[in-house]
Order: structure tokens, then sequence, then C-alpha cells
């Protein structure tokens, strides 16, 4: 999603297939997820838990494909470049599009006021929903010249797969909050995410027997399924909509993340040859999808268009609108000389 990895992915196929996969997964999500906090148990409710189940791996993906890029021996990644280069670009997208997204919205508030169901205040002024991604990533960048010391040795690349999985794990429990113990296991967001960047080099480079292909299948199906489960069963016992086995840091999104990015690079070999002209056509344009979708969500994503039928039809119709209006809106961005900068 990032502009490095947009130009470092040429050649790796499952890579690319990824990107867009994650790029659709994430505007999906954005639009599914509207009634999971305002219309509790009733229908579209639970397609929302559904659907917004169904692709939390999207985030975790793009950092597992940084990480199996950025992580790779091969490459040649000096300090003085991530911090002049790949990092003032993110924060120059991060901050340009902070301030787009506050004039746009508070403008549209003082003109149509509750027309667009959303009053004008400081909340204008915060960053957008998507952006969260661009200073974890920041975050991560800064930790890659450790992160090449552990992969370059396969025992401590695996021994710290291993610590961020119990970790995870404790993190996801300390909902017990047991006073002495929960210290222990408190990750916050740049620490979780780590691990995806550790995850994704790891599965890129290792091979894997078919039996261990069936098992990493079969765990990422059982983390879907307990997804589902586990935010209904939740929320009907909280009596409110309950989001905790919904975090990207959730070990069963783990399984689904792990699962999906080895499933693509198994069969990449066969449907390489039917993707390479979508690939080839958009690969430039995912991350400006991301930091533009947003914009369409705020005119498409309503509860008037929804509705027109069974949002189990208008939700996916909608996401693919989304998503083309976003890549056109890409492109039309990267004729422009200066503003192309922001996309790319």
């Amino acid at each position: 999603m990032t502009p490095d990895i947009a130009k470092e992915t040429q050649r790796i196929a499952y890579l690319d297939i990824l990107r867009i996969l994650a790029t659709f997964g994430v505007v999906f999500l954005h639009v599914s997820c509207r009634e999971y906090y305002s219309t509790f148990i009733s229908f579209d409710w639970y397609l929302a838990a559904f659907n917004g189940s169904l692709v939390r791996w999207a985030v975790p993906v793009f950092v597992m494909i940084s990480g199996a890029l950025f992580l790779n021996p091969a490459r040649d990644i000096p300090t003085k470049d991530i911090l002049s280069q790949k990092i003032p670009r993110l924060l120059l997208a991060y901050v340009f599009w902070w301030l787009v997204y506050s004039v746009i919205m508070s403008s549209c508030s003082l003109i149509f006021g509750d027309a667009i169901g959303l009053p004008f205040s400081y909340e204008f002024f915060m960053p957008r929903f998507h952006l969260w991604f661009l200073p974890m990533l920041m975050g991560i960048y800064l930790l890659i010249p450790f992160l090449r010391k552990i992969a370059a040795d396969e025992k401590l690349l695996r021994f710290a797969l291993v610590l961020w999985i119990v970790y995870l794990t404790g993190s996801f429990f300390m909902v017990i909050e047991i006073p002495q113990i929960s210290p222990l296991f408190a990750m916050n967001i740049v620490v979780g995410h780590t691990g995806y960047f550790l995850l994704g080099y790891y599965l890129s480079k290792v091979s894997i027997t078919a039996k261990q292909l069936k098992i990493i299948y079969l765990l990422g199906i059982l983390g879907f399924i307990l997804t589902v489960a586990g935010n209904i069963i939740l929320s009907i016992h909280d009596g409110e909509s309950n989001d905790m086995f919904l975090n990207t840091l959730s070990m069963f999104v783990v399984l689904m993340a792990a699962a999906l990015f080895v499933f693509i690079k198994e069969i990449s070999p066969k449907i390489e040859n039917k993707t390479t002209k979508l690939v080839n056509y958009v690969r430039q344009d995912l991350f400006g999808i991301y930091l533009t979708h947003a914009l369409w969500l705020t005119v498409l994503n309503r509860a008037v268009i929804r509705n027109l039928c069974n949002q189990a039809v208008t939700i996916p119709l909608i996401a693919i609108a989304v998503f083309v209006l976003s890549l056109y809106t890409t492109k039309l961005i990267r004729k422009i000389p200066f503003l192309k900068n922001f996309v790319e």
C-alpha cells in the first residue's frame, strides 16, 4: 500500500495480488461496518459482524507485505534512507490528507449541516479514521534496522514470532484484568504490528509442506469462525457491540492473515497470467485508493443507497463503486505534478 511497496513488487506476483485484495478488503470493511455500532441485534448488524470479520486480515496483510520486502537481506536499506526518504514521504502524505479531509468535511458540514449526517465540530479536524495506518507504519520503519538483525537469524526470527504470539494471546485475555499479570502483556499498536512485519518475511521465505498447508488453511478458517462467533456471543453478552475479536492484534485475525498470505503465494503461479493486466493497471494506484476512498465513502455509503435493497447486495456493490471511483480519482491526481507526490 505504501509508495515503496508499489515500486518493489513488480516481479513478485503474489505480493501484487495480495495488495489488491487487501486494498479492496479495507474498502469493503469500511463500507460494511456502518451498522455494527448503530443497529444492535438486527439483520444488518449480523451482516456487519460477518462482513467485518471476513476482511479483518486486510491491514495485517499490508504490514506482512512490507515485511516480506524490507526484511529481505538481498535489499540494501541504509538507515539514512529510512530517515531521510521513506518516513518523510509517509509523514507528508499523512499531513496532506489530514488537512484535505479536515477542510472537505468541515466545509460540507457548514454548507449542508446535518444533511451529510455529521455535525460541524472539532472532530472534523482530527485525522480521518483510515489515516492511523501511516504513523503506525512510520513507527515500524524506525525499527527496520533492528528487525533486519532478527530476520537474518532464523532461530531468533522464530523465537521472536513465538514470543509475539504469546504476547498477543496474553494481551487478548487481559480483559480478565489480573492486576499483577495484565501489565506484562500490554502491547501498543506499533510493537503489536511489528510481529506481522516479521511474519510476512518469514512466510515469504519458508518452505511449506502440503500437510502444513492444510493445517494453515484450517487454522485460517477456524480463525474466521471464532472471530464471527466471538463478536456475536460477546456482544450479546454485553448488550452492545463489542469489537474485541475484531482487533487486528487478535490471534484469530493472525490466523486469517497468515492463511490468506500463504494461499495467494501458493496459487499465484497458476493465476499470474490471468491477473497480469489487472495488476499492471492498478498497482501504482493502490496507495492512492487507500488514501482517497474515505472521500467516496461519504458520498456513496449512505443509508438511502444501502437500503435500496437487501444490504447483502448493496454493500458489495458500494464497495466496488468506491474502489473504482477511488482508482480513477488517484489516476487523475497522479496527472497533476505537485499532487502526485501524495499518492505515490
